[in-house]
């Protein structure tokens, strides 16, 4: 019975093993590897020339004008400007008035003295803007200028924003408001028409 045991086949499943073991400690077998290549690609571009502007409101119908009494703040609507010059010159943005006309004569126009405009005080930064913010202006200026009598005079121009000698980008202000107030002998049922400029300069 004893010389029955099948010694053969140990000595082979341990010649098996210990042949694997030698060829994986050489370095001769190698599990999930593939070949590699690269290739490059060249890309190039050209920047755009740097760009000044200002995108105004639409139109603005105010509320009802009544006599001795101020209307009440009307947002002036959402205004954009850009600034990519990348230049070194700090540019700043303005906002200036025609009187509120009807025609010449006592009570047939409202001049700009009598506009106080609230500044949004949050400019809102474009998402690649760089350098630093802008800055709002004063959050109530009242128009000023000498006074005149007609329709096509700006008033001296009130500062709604300074960007730095760095700030590159654009910047929206949705929030300016306008409030009128309107002289007790402004004439009833009338229609009146302005003009607002906006500047920027940099």
């Amino acid at each position: 019975m004893l010389d029955r045991v099948p010694r053969p086949t140990l000595g082979r499943r341990v010649l098996r093993v210990m042949t694997v073991a030698a060829l994986l400690g050489g370095g001769m077998m190698i599990f999930g590897s593939s070949p590699s290549l690269a290739a490059t690609q060249t890309l190039t571009g050209t920047s755009s020339p740097g760009v000044l502007s200002i995108t105004a409101p639409g139109s603005l119908s105010l509320p009802t004008l009544v006599n001795g009494s101020s209307t009440a703040p009307t947002n002036l609507g959402s205004l954009s400007w850009t600034d990519t010059l990348n230049d070194t010159t700090v540019s700043s943005v303005t906002l200036a008035a025609t009187n509120l006309w009807h025609a010449a004569g006592a009570g047939l126009y409202i001049p700009w003295a009598d506009f106080s405009i609230t500044v949004d005080q949050s400019p809102t930064p474009g998402a690649l803007n760089t350098g630093t913010p802008a800055v709002a202006g004063a959050l109530t200026q009242v128009l000023t200028g000498a006074p005149t009598t007609d329709f096509g005079t700006y008033s001296a121009p009130i500062t709604l924003a300074t960007a730095s000698a760095t700030s590159e980008g654009t910047w929206t202000q949705a929030n300016n408001q306008i409030t009128v107030a309107v002289p007790a002998n402004t004439f009833a049922s009338t229609s009146f028409s302005a003009t607002i400029q906006y500047t920027i300069t940099g």
